[in-house]
């Protein structure tokens, strides 16, 4: 006899009571802060794109990532030892290193022109799409206010950022989804354009400790670019953090190719 008096149906448990804005905030930074240096996740990607000529690109590969808050970023994808793809963005540049074409597309922050058409994801947008990206009042493009406001679901609260588009109407430039349930972490990433298409959404699974009392990262995570029509999971192994690797390592080195 069932105990629940109701066999063969799963239980479903309600979540805790939400968290005010602000204390929900500040657990996702906290956890960000905890890490306290350059992380290097190891792990696996699979994925596809369309490339600029318009071809369906596909790829299962070995992947090693850097990152060092809040922008120097190291995405190294490879096969039997041979290198894929490089995604890679420092203070100051941005690239893109894609083998079957033996070419860097390559970048500056500073500048105005747009991303090049064969760069498919843009490497400071892994970041946010593993949640690793600090919730912040301020846009981190130019510093201008950003009103963040909650919308508290059955399982999730979701923390909108509000911009104005310049004529008093506001937009929801992204969306983080908190989960409910402890430890209270990004558990989606949504990022949208002017016209409220979306640009970045991931979903992130399976948190684990860095290490004991450390930050809580997660080890998959499934992001879509529908805009260039690019796809992406990545199962992460192990993460560690690297405090001899700073923002002058090799590892976030501008490629000879894009200076």
């Amino acid at each position: 006899m069932s105990i629940s008096g109701c066999a063969g149906k799963e239980q479903r448990v309600a979540p805790p009571a939400a968290i005010p804005l602000a204390r929900a905030v500040a657990v996702v930074n906290d956890n960000i802060a905890a890490v306290g240096g350059t992380l290097r996740a190891v792990g696996w990607v699979d994925g596809s794109f369309v490339d600029a000529d318009g071809h369906l690109r596909s790829y299962n590969v070995d992947a090693v990532l850097f990152y060092l808050e809040p922008g120097h970023v190291r995405f190294d994808l490879k096969s039997f030892g041979t290198r894929r793809f490089l995604f890679g963005s420092n203070g100051s540049r941005y690239w893109f290193y894609d083998q079957s074409r033996d070419v860097y597309q390559c970048g500056r922050h500073d500048a105005e022109d747009e991303l090049s058409a064969d760069m498919p994801i843009k490497p400071r947008q892994l970041v946010d799409a593993l949640g690793l990206s600090f919730m912040s009042d301020r846009d981190a493009a130019d510093g201008t206010a950003v009103r963040m406001v909650q919308r508290v679901g059955d399982q999730y609260q979701q923390v909108l950022f509000m911009v104005s588009d310049g004529l008093s109407r506001p937009l929801i430039e992204k969306e983080y989804w908190l989960d409910r349930f402890p430890p209270r972490l990004v558990r989606r990433v949504v990022f949208r354009n002017g016209n409220g298409e979306v640009e970045l959404e991931s979903q992130l699974d399976d948190y684990r400790a860095i290490e004991p009392g450390g930050a809580t990262l997660p080890s998959v995570m499934v992001a879509n670019w529908p805009e260039s029509m690019a796809h992406m999971r990545f199962r992460v192994g192990k993460w560690a953090v690297f405090g001899q690797v700073g923002p002058d390592s090799p590892q976030f080195e501008t490629p000879a190719e894009c200076e």
